[in-house]
């Protein structure tokens, strides 16, 4: 029996190692998220304002993200491979796509608390920086 279980989690394990990074870089949002969160919760109200139960939440959205990123790999792999090849040529975009979704979902939240804390929109300074980037650049192509 144990071998049988040995060799049924092994197959598994083989069959979504593709989409182990693309887990992994969504857990660390989501870990980030909770210290940023912890640090906003501290600093607006004191430690007693942290509460373990807003933690288990943390965990609920790290399985959450792994299934919905499991899911549609499966769905991408199996049943809809052949179609997105015939109009893109990156593999595995769709499950990239969710993964970006989910991290970008923390990256706001993230944003949102540094902002709480500081009074600075982290996103609307990179979108600055970016734009004058591009103004420095076009002067400097003409």
């Amino acid at each position: 029996m144990k071998t049988k279980l040995l060799i049924i989690s092994s197959s598994l394990l083989s069959v979504v190692a593709p989409i182990k990074p693309l887990i992994y870089i969504a857990i660390l949002a989501i870990i980030l998220d909770t210290g940023f969160g912890i640090w906003r919760s501290v600093k607006k109200n004191g430690w007693r304002s942290f509460k373990s139960r807003r933690l288990s939440n943390t965990i609920s959205k790290a399985l959450l993200y792994t299934l919905a990123i499991t899911f549609v790999f499966f769905v991408e792999k199996y049943v809809a491979a052949d179609l997105v090849a015939h109009f893109i040529s990156i593999e595995l975009i769709i499950t990239k796509a969710v993964t970006l979704f989910c991290v970008f979902t923390e990256v706001i939240s993230i944003n949102e608390s540094f902002e709480s804390v500081t009074g600075k929109n982290i996103l609307k300074s990179l979108k600055d920086f970016v734009t004058r980037a591009k103004q420095e650049a076009d002067k400097f192509k003409n």
